[in-house]
């Protein structure tokens, strides 16, 4: 490289010369030489002035192409070495200089590629788009790009951002080429992956769905489980209800014939003993609705007063528990509300109301008494049932609301009434339900 360098400057100044001579002696004729010494001496000096002038001059210049040159071949290795490739293609869409990194990119030498048509590497699709994107450029004092797929000498597919200026002459175009690739596989493997989860989304809503309905069912079948548990206790609470009515209503029927000869049988006593006969086969019609009612399934969760369900559940269960000396004291307070299931809720009662009176008939209490206490706490409804049954055994409190825990006899128990009741309250709506032990018995309380 410097042997080069020093044997074109050598060149460079013989041919220097020999322009000098030549003008030099074309010149001859019209010189005029010095007429005396000191003129001879002072044209020598100036001449010697002048050639160290020249000489410092070619000194100078020397050192500037030196230094010229030194930045040109950085320029040329950082061109050459740049990890990002560079193409400078003419008017015709020709190149006409490449970098190593482009020579890379397209899989071919450097050398075989100045000359080629840079639209020979640009994938069919896309000769149009690129063909008008060099046109935008060319009309264009400003840098422009675009996306556009390649497809090198080894027949693959190369994704680049391409970003292009056309030279001030708008004889060239410069280009540089970024390799994206990579990035567009990971963009479009992410857009596929995205849409998967949006499936799975989708498919996981729906079988959440289904399992929903399913725990639903189940719940739906325990329930009625439970129901059909306690059918026989609603059906005995039925004929205590219907018992003294019944009594009732065939006294009234035998005293019709016994009173129908004498004077005091008229349309009045007729319609005074029609009116009670009636009024007692709507008491008993009544209780078969209740009854009815408590086995029919909610659909749908609805607002009810908590009062109202109270009242309807004790219809159902009041002469059962008189009977049994068993006294119920109900202190509602005004308008406890709640969001759910009231036939489920009136389940929930039963079952806890059920064993209080199992506790209270086991342990032969005097003066057996449940209290029930409805009113609405911080915007919900609460329910405390206590009774003075004795309370609940520390050991087994906390088992309570298992599954077929019971401390009755197999026939007399299922262990699923409070377990149920727990589900109904806690994971059909969304309440809490509790028991403690507090004074002289046990005391549950219900908050939806």
């Amino acid at each position: 490289m410097v042997v080069s360098k020093d044997k074109q400057l050598s060149t460079a100044a013989s041919d220097l010369r020999r322009h000098a001579e030549e003008q030099l002696h074309g010149k001859k004729a019209e010189r005029h030489y010095p007429r005396t010494n000191e003129e001879t001496q002072r044209i020598v000096h100036e001449l010697e002035v002048h050639q160290i002038e020249l000489e410092m001059q070619n000194a100078e210049l020397r050192q500037a192409r030196e230094e010229l040159e030194k930045v040109l071949g950085k320029c040329t290795d950082l061109y050459d070495f740049a990890p990002i490739s560079y193409f400078t293609l003419d008017r015709e869409g020709v190149i006409s200089a490449v970098n190593l990194a482009g020579a890379s990119l397209l899989a071919v030498q450097r050398s075989l590629l100045i000359g080629r048509s840079f639209e020979l590497f640009v994938a069919a699709t896309e000769h149009a788009a690129f063909n008008d994107f060099l046109n935008t450029v060319l009309t264009s004092s400003i840098k422009n790009s675009c996306e556009v797929a390649l497809l090198n000498e080894r027949n693959q597919t190369v994704i680049v951002l391409v970003e292009a200026m056309a030279t001030a002459s708008g004889q060239e175009f410069r280009l540089n080429l970024i390799d994206i690739t990579e990035r567009r596989r990971a963009e479009d493997t992410l857009a596929v992956k995205r849409q998967e989860l949006i499936e799975l989304n989708g498919s996981l809503e729906v079988r959440i769905v289904q399992a929903v309905e399913e725990l639903r069912q189940k719940d739906q079948m325990l329930i009625l489980k439970d129901r059909q548990a306690v059918v026989g206790e609603m059906v005995n609470n039925i004929a205590h209800q219907w018992l003294q009515p019944l009594n009732t209503l065939g006294l009234v029927i035998q005293k019709l014939p016994l009173f129908y000869d004498t004077a005091e049988f008229n349309r009045e006593f007729l319609e005074e003993y029609t009116g009670t006969s009636m009024e007692l086969v709507r008491h008993m019609s009544r209780t078969v609705n209740d009854f009815n009612d408590f086995f029919r399934p909610d659909k749908k969760k609805h607002t009810f007063n908590i009062n109202q369900v109270i009242a309807r559940t004790l219809s159902l269960i009041g002469q059962s528990f008189q009977d049994q000396h068993i006294s119920i004291a109900f202190d509602p307070e005004a308008g406890p509300m709640a969001d759910g299931y009231p036939n489920e809720y009136a389940q929930v009662l039963l079952n806890i109301l059920m064993n209080a009176r199992d506790a209270l008939v086991e342990h032969h209490v005097d003066g057996a008494l449940i209290s029930m206490h409805a009113f609405t706490d911080r915007g919900k409804s609460v329910v405390i049932i206590s009774d003075n049954g004795g309370g609940i055994a520390e050991e087994i409190i906390d088992k309570l609301f298992e599954p077929y825990f019971t401390t009755k006899g197999p026939d007399k128990g299922t262990g699923i009434g409070l377990f149920m009741s727990k589900i109904i309250i806690e994971r059909n709506m969304g309440g809490r339900l509790t028991v403690r032990n507090c004074g002289k018995g046990a005391e549950f309380r219900i908050e939806v």
